[in-house]
Formats: C-alpha cells, structure tokens, sequence
C-alpha cells in the first residue's frame, strides 16, 4: 500500500509515500510545517554546512567499506581523506543553505567546514574503520511492520550482530542521549527482521571543536550504544502509525517556536515560516 497526497499545481505527478524513513519521522517529530514544506509541497532546501561535514565522512565510510569487502584493509588516511573531501563537495552540488547574517562569510565557512571533515577523518580512520567488518554496504531494505506502510532505508550489515553509524557534532553528546534517537531503534528492527538476530546499535561520534580564535580544529571520539528493548519497538510502531495518520489527515503541527531549531540558523523555511509571522517566498533563489 501507499500514501497518495493530492497533486500540487505545477508538480506534474501525484506524490506517493511508499515507505517511512527514520529522515521522515524526524523531521515530522521535530517541526511537521518543514515535514510538509519538504517531503509534501517538495520545497528541497539545500544542505547546511554541518549536513554536508556529515555527508562527507559517510560517504568515505562507504568507499572503505565496499572495497574492504574485497581486500580485508581499510584504505589509507589519504585515500580516506579524499573520498571524504569528495563527498563534502558533492553534497553542496546543488548549493548550500548559510543563514543570511553570515553569507558575507560563506567562503571561509565552506572551507573550514571541510577542514573539520579532513580532522574527523584522521578519528575515523584511527577509531572507527578498523572495528568494522562489512559483509554488505548501505544495502536497502523494506521491512512489514504491520501498518500501511513498511520501514525503509539502506542498512550496512557485519558479521557480527552489530550496527556501526557514524555522527558529526560540535560538542559532546550527554550520557544516554542515543536512547532518544529514532535511528538506532528503527535500524535495530530492520536488522532484525532481515538477519532473526538483535543487534547492538552502535554511535561512532567524532566531535570537532574549534578553537577561541576560530580557525585551529581538534576532534575528539566518543561511543555510545544500544540494544533495543521490545517496548522501544513498540514506541517506534506507535510514532510510525501516528506519522501515517497525520498525511493522511494532512495534519501537520508547526515546531514549538521557543525551541532551538525554530529559527533562522537551523531552519531554511524560517524566513518563508507562515507560523512565524512571515510570507511565502514568490521564488527561491
């Protein structure tokens, strides 16, 4: 089964939802007005700076990964740190959001944004690439949990009943901050229910800081995981079902506006935000 939301003017096709993401319940959970901006009206907005540092590393996670399949080694710092550099670039290939207060300073953002990437690179190639063993890469899956719509995504499957993701972040993450998290309980199910073993989910975050003059980075790592209990499934299934509920209703609840991602620096649509007292954009430029 799947989700028909009604054509949009201009959009040339009805819009189908075939599948949830845990991308999607995050979004929806954290505002439901850039939900429906995003994956409903289609309005892409362009990837920050801190999106694009963590598209990078997983991108050179994945390049690792799938020729360690082959060869048993990890590629070299260089190698890894290319492919990192890579996929930084490629993820701003078709632009990058920068809130319009520091657009003066977009060149120097973009390049110290890589220069963090490059330092976490050095941390995942020394802490991370050498604990993981693949048998497979990013490979998709589409799992029945019972509603109208299955869980989907792509999964990178070890010979041990474990999941390695990787996290970017600015500062370190407060102790047992990965039970909140929608990925590790929803990859936990998919993993098993395609390999009928529980996994542990593990973090590997590289935290990169920069210092008082802005321009020396070090980055530090720091771990945490996760075995999913049955009650975290069933919450899961319970956001799931609710997620269904409000496209079919075409509810969508705007962000509490005294949270942190209401605004201008971490919300592209803010300055176009209906439910923050602005008009639509008559384009995009």
């Amino acid at each position: 089964m799947v989700l028909r939301v009604q054509e949009k003017e201009g959009r040339g096709k009805e819009l189908v939802i075939k599948a949830i993401h845990q991308s999607m319940l995050n979004s929806i959970f954290r505002c439901g007005e850039s939900f429906r901006r995003r994956y409903i009206e289609l309005e892409i907005i362009p990837p920050g700076i801190a999106a694009g540092r963590g598209t990078g590393l997983h991108y050179a996670n994945r390049v690792n990964l799938t020729q360690k399949m082959k060869t048993g080694n990890d590629l070299s710092l260089s190698d890894i740190k290319d492919a990192t550099r890579d996929g930084y670039i490629k993820a701003f290939s078709n632009g990058v959001f920068i809130p319009k207060e520091k657009l003066s300073k977009k060149t120097t953002l973009l390049n110290d944004g890589l220069n963090d990437s490059l330092r976490c690179a050095e941390v995942y190639k020394k802490n991370i690439a050498p604990e993981i063993i693949p048998k497979a890469v990013e490979e998709p899956f589409n799992v029945d949990i019972g509603l109208e719509l299955p869980l989907a995504g792509t999964i990178d499957i070890e010979r041990t009943a474990k999941i390695d993701d990787l996290k970017t972040a600015a500062k370190k993450w407060s102790d047992g901050q990965i039970e909140k998290e929608i990925q590790p309980i929803l990859y936990s199910l998919a993993h098993e229910k395609i390999t009928g073993t529980k996994p542990v989910f593990k973090y590997h975050i590289m935290i990169c800081r920069r210092g008082k003059d802005n321009k020396s980075t070090s980055a530090d790592y720091q771990t945490q995981e996760i075995i999913a209990s049955e009650d975290q499934y069933t919450a899961l299934i319970y956001k799931a079902r609710l997620f269904i509920e409000a496209i079919q209703k075409g509810v969508f609840m705007p962000a509490n506006p005294a949270s942190y991602w209401c605004s201008e620096v971490f919300c592209g649509y803010h300055r176009t935000c209906r439910f923050c007292g602005h008009q639509p954009a008559k384009r995009w430029i």
